[in-house]
């Protein structure tokens, strides 16, 4: 998962590895961070999920930000 679909993505939450791949970290530093508290995190039973929106906050893009489709092209230029 790159940063373009985490911003077009519907779900609520992703996983550690996902979130990972956007950072370009392994999912240890992840887990780490999470662990610091410097990720928000929901455990359910054995699962970490990191919220999609909280995790968008802290890369400083919203869902809202214009996905670049290719040069020039936005989302909504189409």
């Amino acid at each position: 998962m790159d940063l373009d679909e985490l911003r077009i993505s519907r779900a609520a939450v992703v996983t550690v590895a996902q979130a990972a791949s956007v950072f370009g970290v392994d999912v240890r530093t992840v887990a780490r961070a999470i662990e610091n508290g410097e990720l928000p995190a929901v455990r359910l039973g054995r699962r970490v999920l990191i919220p999609r929106l909280p995790l968008l906050a802290v890369l400083g893009v919203t869902a809202d930000d214009a996905v670049v489709e290719g040069p020039g092209v936005g989302v909504g230029d189409q």
